[in-house]
């Protein structure tokens, strides 16, 4: 089964602990079709925690906040760590800076935003970086595949 991670912060809660009700409807409907993973700020006891009281289970894991290098984005480990496991088809987080690093690594991503998050800890880069990414990976495609044609006609 092909699996999503999905970030619960910002995704399904708001900084204050707040559920995101369109973000848990979301982990619903892919909990139906994929294997889902969740990413958490968080260690495994208070993501728990939380899931429980807002009655969310069906879930395959929790990547916590123990998996963590100094100077490496919380979720891009993460996603780095899913990978090393096996396929990671969906990715799903608020910001755009770590969409564009699942985009480099190939993974379909959903960028969410929610009216009710506004992450206060940081600022966010604009979308420029995003579509450059994106143009970024098309031309690669595009390279490989005009490539590979050009080597079979010689």
């Amino acid at each position: 089964m092909a699996t999503a991670l999905i970030s619960i912060e910002g995704v399904m809660k708001t900084e204050t602990g707040d559920p995101i009700q369109e973000g848990i409807r979301l982990f619903r409907i892919l909990a139906e079709n994929y294997r889902v993973a969740i990413c958490s700020d968080q260690n495994t006891e208070l993501t728990e925690h939380w899931l429980r009281a807002n009655m969310i289970s069906g879930y395959a894991e929790i990547y916590d906040d123990t998996h963590f290098f100094e100077g490496q984005d919380l979720r891009a480990r993460h996603l780095d760590m899913a990978l090393a496991k096996g396929r990671v088809s969906l990715f799903i987080d608020p910001d755009a800076d770590r969409c564009a690093y699942a985009l480099s690594k190939n993974v379909h991503t959903i960028l969410f935003a929610a009216p009710k998050f506004v992450r206060s800890t940081r600022m966010v880069r604009p979308w420029e970086d995003l579509k450059l990414e994106i143009e970024k990976q098309r031309d690669a495609l595009l390279e490989a595949h005009l490539g590979s044609r050009i080597n079979r006609f010689e």
